[in-house]
């Protein structure tokens, strides 16, 4: 089983909602033993692959945070019948398809500034990915 999974999440066509995204491919580069997924939103079909790993961690932008948060996740979340899911409902779906789902799961939030069309990051979220990859830095460095 490998250790650890980056998902970034999120549009890098439409400004700050492409930070998820941006923070994970900087992942990639920084820690080459972690692997990285890049999707425009959960889905179900997620939860085999979340299956195969440790340690979970989703990177996505908020319009609800106001700085970076960090919060633990569980896979006790229920989880909706739809086509998208929360990170907790994936973890809850990879438990219940696969009987695994990874021990240690974090869901890192940035805020939006942003999300008119463009390429680029605000300043403020550019700002915080350095911030995202301290966070992770403690979860994927370990063995």
């Amino acid at each position: 089983m490998s250790k650890t999974l980056v998902i970034g999440v999120g549009n890098t066509l439409r400004s700050d909602d492409g930070a998820g995204i941006r923070v994970a491919e900087q992942a990639g580069v920084q820690f080459p033993d972690v692997d990285v997924v890049c999707v425009h939103g959960l889905t179900p079909e997620l939860a085999e692959t979340v299956a195969r790993y440790d340690r979970l961690i989703v990177v996505d932008a908020s319009l609800s945070a106001v700085g970076l948060r960090v919060t633990t996740l569980n896979p006790d979340t229920p989880f909706p019948r739809s086509h998208s899911l929360s990170p907790g409902g994936v973890l809850a779906l990879s438990s219940s398809l696969y009987h695994h789902a990874p021990a240690e799961a974090l869901l890192i939030e940035l805020p939006v500034r942003s999300t008119g069309f463009g390429e680029s990051l605000s300043p403020a979220t550019a700002g915080l990915v350095d911030a995202c990859l301290d966070v992770m830095k403690p979860y994927v460095t370990r063995s």
